[in-house]
């Protein structure tokens, strides 16, 4: 039995809505690709793993970039994935031959689509690009100065381009010029930290409760007038209270008998993705990375039997609080009263919260060396994953995120 990493990540439009993810998954025996290593495990091997897990559980209801090798283009093996579902992903080490274009064809036909992985050597033609919808172009295999001419000769053909692998500001901002309809990288993927010189009313309200919320001493009327302030907050508050994912017998209609149903733990973890969701003004995907890496953390901190999981949750959720604010993290801590070890864990990674937050940050990029090197279940982190993509989801539809 091999054991199979599981990750995604976001594929973009130029609004910056999330049109797809690409899967990524390795085994614990070999952190590279598995496709480029037969002799350790077939892609079989893979799709079954992905048809016991389900790819409606990874992606919801976005599309899914899944790379296949050529025994599934050719027809050797059947492919097991609703063509409604899936982009299939053309890698770059794959000949496109005579064979191969044939049946792309025909797939074509069948209604799949297809994404190809361009390299320097590729040299486009009709042929080729007759069958292709999406055209990735690693930005990293062409100086920034020569982008621009690629770009131009992809747009001789009818397929949409995709910029891969885009690492920094500098990249994204000449991807935008160029014109590409959709961008991946670990860039884009992790929170964009923009520098600000002032806090907009919204953040500075956001600030002032989460320094409320997280004092050690906290001061519950204090609390209650900060929250009962943002009208908004307090009726999603009231209304996610009044759900059936509680099912009170009694009807909450104040936000101090809210706080007494709750409790401190819970309502902390509730106001920070209520709270940060309404200052929010960029991709609902930001959210939800808040929320699936609180979950994860705290489901791993659980199964490694670390005690206070809800501080872990705390951490995962707090991890995107620089790209919210609009700050460095560093600068938002000072004003957060945060104990030692939760600051050490969201500016350095380090003690257990540190760690595991770091892990689970390495797992959403596929940086699967960082991910191998923490020794977590490989089981346990793709359990866990999975779980916190379930989780958000049904947290998102609960209190429209």
């Amino acid at each position: 039995m091999i054991d199979i990493y599981v990750g995604r990540q976001p594929i973009y439009t130029p609004s910056m809505e999330v049109f797809a993810y690409e899967l990524m998954y390795r085994s614990k025996e070999n952190t590279r690709a598995l496709l480029r290593d037969g002799d350790k495990a077939s892609s079989q091997v893979i799709f079954n793993t992905f048809i016991e897990i389900g790819i409606d559980k990874i992606v919801e209801d976005k599309l899914a970039f899944l790379q296949v090798d050529r025994s599934y283009l050719t027809g050797k093996l059947p492919l097991p994935f609703p063509k409604e579902q899936i982009v299939i992903d053309i890698p770059g080490w794959i000949e496109m031959d005579d064979e191969l274009l044939v049946s792309i064809e025909i797939l074509r036909n069948q209604g799949y689509w297809f994404a190809l992985e361009d390299h320097p050597s590729l040299i486009l033609n009709e042929q080729i690009t007759k069958s292709i919808n999406i055209l990735k172009l690693n930005i990293h295999e062409f100086p920034l100065s020569s982008l621009r001419d690629r770009v131009l000769e992809f747009r001789r053909f009818p397929c949409r381009i995709l910029a891969d692998h885009v690492q920094t500001q500098e990249e994204y901002d000449a991807c935008r010029e160029f014109g590409f309809d959709f961008y991946q990288g670990n860039f884009l993927s992790k929170p964009k930290v923009i520098h600000g010189r002032r806090l907009p009313a919204r953040r500075f309200s956001l600030l002032r409760l989460l320094t409320c919320l997280y004092d050690p001493e906290v001061d519950m009327k204090e609390l209650e007038e900060l929250i009962r302030q943002d009208v908004s907050l307090s009726y999603r508050l009231l209304r996610m209270v009044n759900s059936a994912f509680y099912a009170l017998d009694t009807k909450v209609e104040s936000i101090r008998h809210a706080l007494v149903i709750l409790g401190l733990k819970q309502i902390r973890g509730w106001l920070t993705i209520l709270a940060m969701s309404e200052v929010n003004d960029r991709s609902n995907t930001l959210m939800t990375t808040a929320m699936i890496r609180g979950k994860m953390c705290e489901l791993l901190a659980l199964s490694m039997g670390y005690k206070q999981e809800d501080r872990y949750f705390t951490i995962g959720l707090l991890s995107i609080l620089d790209a919210i604010m609009d700050l460095p993290m560093a600068e938002v801590l000072q004003n957060l009263p945060l104990t030692d070890d939760m600051n050490a864990a969201l500016l350095d990674h380090t003690g257990p919260m540190g760690q595991i937050l770091g892990c689970v940050i390495a797992y959403e990029n596929g940086e699967w060396n960082d991910v191998e090197a923490t020794n977590i279940s490989s089981i346990s982190l793709r359990d866990s994953y999975l779980a916190s993509i379930a989780w958000s989801s049904e947290i998102s539809r609960r209190i429209q995120i």
